[in-house]
């Protein structure tokens, strides 16, 4: 019997995109994830992290259906401006 595990064949990356910014709800605007997940990521096993990946593609896919016609969300209240406060890059 090995003395070590062998790594996960198919290792989870990290979905960050380095646009680290909670919105109200505590997701964040550049992957989806909440404060939580983030956090716990390193400490994940590969099944934990794709659950947190399945969880950051629901909340994506409810944040895109309530971007209006202009590509920016309906619920910033701020015309121009992304949830955080960013400014949308063309």
């Amino acid at each position: 019997m090995p003395l070590c595990r062998d790594p996960d064949p198919e290792p989870v990356p990290s979905p960050c995109v380095r646009l680290c910014t909670l919105d109200a709800d505590g997701i964040c605007v550049g992957c989806y994830r909440t404060l939580e997940d983030i956090t716990a990521w390193r400490g994940l096993d590969p099944a934990g992290r794709r659950a947190a990946l399945a969880a950051a593609g629901r909340r994506r896919t409810a944040a895109e259906g309530r971007v209006s016609g202009a590509g920016l969300p309906e619920t910033t209240g701020l015309p121009g401006r992304l949830p955080g406060g960013l400014t949308p890059r063309g």
